[in-house]
């Protein structure tokens, strides 16, 4: 699209609500629905109409408010009987699930007026359609539809069956938004690869997925650019119609800027609008604003795909005969938006002190692995809990970030509160400041490695991981999510087996798309009831030169001189890359033309030398998982597993008749 090209003009279609904030002492009842994106639009002073659905009792406020909010026309094509199309929001902030009502949704019914919107659309001339869609039958404003030769762009929050009809009607859309709390979204299991991968990117030109507070990814399918914006920080007052507001921005500047520039304005103007009930006040604010220094302003960035990485623990007192609501909202809040929290006693169980002290020790070591992995500490007091206060210590000498959440305000000691990174009151807050610690990148601890090392969770591995520490090395375990199908059984495994020390460490690298299209029982899950795996069967094309190179590439990026491995020349590695010959002239490429040597110290161990150490470095091999045609249980037929029920059974032998 050339940029200065002649004014775009909007026209915006879908419901007019009344807002309702159930949680909010004081808070103003206004119109919602498509009135966000006109606030949105007269703010920046933006050519835009207004083609509107509501109750009778609603359009004489529809066509008030247009005019003041400059809408150059406002015409109602439907009308609502049967549901006072009233929203109560039960959590305006979006600390967590906002929980929206429709007051008697299944009792509406609508009538279109489609005659009325292709005048609109004759008479105004729009450049670009605004689709919300809502209770209303998309179908009967097709005829309406089907000869706008503009661009269409869709906001597909709960209303699939709109998106569905128009895509088998062949519409063709400029842009498909969403969110991450959209029902679009959970139907592609909340994967942003699968989103931009779905049947859908053949109707459309781009996606804008609005990830809650931590900003958002755009993707043209026809270059297949994928860009992000940042997050800004305010106090937030709501988070009603914030993701209309900048729909609306963003539209309106990708006519005069690039695209990357309007998606940091649009989130900025987002942040403002979030910060205030007051129209007047978000002009003012907006007017006032330089949008060539917005593109300068430091800002947050947490992407929804990064958010996974991030374990987080929920200390505090978490038992039967304390009041735990707040703990649980806590961790709802955080799964809400796609971290992972921890309930250390829902997880590994209460002790109580009567146990045997094999028991209390596992327990204590099981909370102590939680610790090492999580990225940060969320410490919820709500008495005077002891184990809480030793967890926060910890927490503290470990250099992670520790937040205080301190909702009765009893935190009175000095330094318990100098402990502690942050000290916060409200839900609100709490979240936010997580969304701060995490989101900025300039709060990354620059960790100091000598050794990268490719983990799996696998028995090879993770017996290196061990060795690599006994030898004091400082490792950076890497995961590489490459499309297996038994990836989440692999990391859980990771996280369990891995020495503590390390899992705060872990890095996930995803490279799905590489092998989205290979038939391999690695990607393609087999049914072991009818399917023999063979070795064949297993293959993928250069995997371990793809494993390798990606590996290289970023220990060469961070300075470390050292990538390992723990292949083992298994009799079953038919690949031309798995030979001692190819890792050979590999790390001599390598070496030569960067600074990254391959290290393979497993390569001439047989499954039982393996084995044998990992017994005397105390590794945990029995939790380790190996398994490459089965993604919840080993199989125990596919060549992995043979190999490991062989080195086994090697080992025993040996250990049997050490003469042997």
């Amino acid at each position: 699209m050339q940029k200065n090209e002649s004014p775009k003009r909007f026209l915006v279609l879908g419901e007019v609500y009344t807002d309702v904030h159930l949680d909010l002492l004081e808070s103003p009842v206004r119109l919602g629905g498509i009135f966000h994106s006109a606030r949105a639009f007269a703010a920046i002073n933006s050519n835009y109409a207004l083609a509107a659905i509501a109750p009778g009792y609603l359009i004489e406020d529809v066509e008030k408010y247009g005019e003041l909010l400059t809408a150059q026309q406002t015409v109602v094509i439907g009308e609502i009987y049967g549901s006072p199309n009233v929203m109560n929001i039960q959590e305006s902030a979006e600390n967590g699930d906002q929980g929206y009502n429709d007051i008697l949704r299944d009792a509406a019914k609508v009538t279109a007026y489609h005659q009325r919107l292709s005048q609109l659309i004759k008479e105004y001339k729009p450049t670009d359609i605004l689709i919300y869609p809502g209770k209303y039958t998309i179908e009967e404003f097709f005829p309406s539809l089907e000869n706008f030769s503009g661009n269409l762009h869709i906001d597909v929050q709960y209303e699939v069956d709109s998106l569905e009809k128009m895509v088998l009607s062949n519409f063709r859309f400029a842009t498909i938004i969403l969110s991450t709390s959209s029902m679009v979204f959970a139907q592609n299991h909340f994967s942003v690869s699968n989103l931009f991968n779905s049947s859908l990117k053949t109707n459309t030109d781009s996606f804008l997925l609005k990830e809650n507070r931590g900003g958002s990814t755009y993707y043209d399918t026809t270059t297949q650019i994928w860009l992000d914006a940042p997050a800004f920080k305010t106090e937030t007052c709501h988070s009603v119609g914030v993701g209309d507001c900048f729909n609306a921005i963003f539209l309106a500047l990708t006519s005069e800027r690039e695209k990357n520039s309007a998606l940091k304005i649009a989130s900025y103007i987002a942040m403002i609008y979030a910060s205030t009930f007051v129209f007047k006040d978000f002009k003012n604010l907006t007017s006032n604003l330089d949008f060539n220094e917005i593109n300068h302003l430091p800002a947050n960035r947490l992407s929804w795909n990064e958010r996974e990485n991030h374990h987080i623990y929920i200390a505090g007192p978490d038992f039967p005969h304390i009041d735990t609501r707040l703990i649980k909202e806590v961790y709802d809040n955080l799964n809400y938006h796609n971290f992972i929290p921890h309930r250390p006693v829902i997880e590994n169980g209460l002790i109580l002190g009567t146990e045997t002290e094999g028991q209390q020790q596992e327990a204590y070591l099981k909370d102590i692995a939680l610790l090492e992995k999580s990225s940060v500490l969320i410490a919820v007091v709500l008495n005077d809990d002891p184990g809480t206060y030793v967890e926060i210590g910890y927490m503290a000498k470990s250099e992670k970030p520790v937040i205080i959440f301190d909702p009765f305000k009893q935190v009175k000691n000095l330094f318990l509160k100098k402990s502690a990174n942050y000290v916060v009151y409200s839900m609100n807050e709490l979240i936010d400041t997580v969304f701060d610690v995490l989101g900025r990148k300039d709060s990354e601890v620059k960790d100091e490695y000598d050794a990268l090392l490719l983990a799996s969770g696998g028995l090879d591995s993770t017996v290196l991981a061990y060795k690599l520490l006994a030898e004091s090395k400082n490792v950076l375990p890497i995961f590489l999510k490459y499309g297996q199908h038994f990836a989440e059984t692999e990391f859980n495994t990771l996280t369990n087996v891995l020495p503590p020390e390390l899992l705060s460490h872990v890095k996930v690298i995803n490279i799905e798309d590489i092998f989205k299209n290979s038939e391999s029982r690695m990607i393609k899950e087999p049914d072991l009831w009818l399917d023999k795996v063979s070795a064949e069967d297993l293959y993928l094309p250069y995997r371990n030169l793809l494993f390798l190179s990606v590996a290289s590439s970023i220990a060469q990026t961070l300075g470390i001189g050292e990538v390992y491995s723990a292949f083992i020349n298994s009799n079953h590695a038919k690949e031309i890359d798995c030979s001692k010959e190819f890792f050979d002239q590999l790390s001599e490429m390598l070496t030569e033309y960067g600074t990254v040597q391959i290290e393979m110290p497993f390569r001439d161990f047989s499954k039982a030398d393996v084995i044998k150490l990992g017994i005397e470095l105390n590794v945990p091999i029995a939790q380790t998982y190996s398994c490459q045609a089965n993604s919840t249980t080993p199989c125990g037929v596919c060549p992995n597993c043979v190999d490991r029920l062989a080195g086994f059974e090697s080992f025993e032998e040996k250990s049997t008749n050490p003469k042997n």
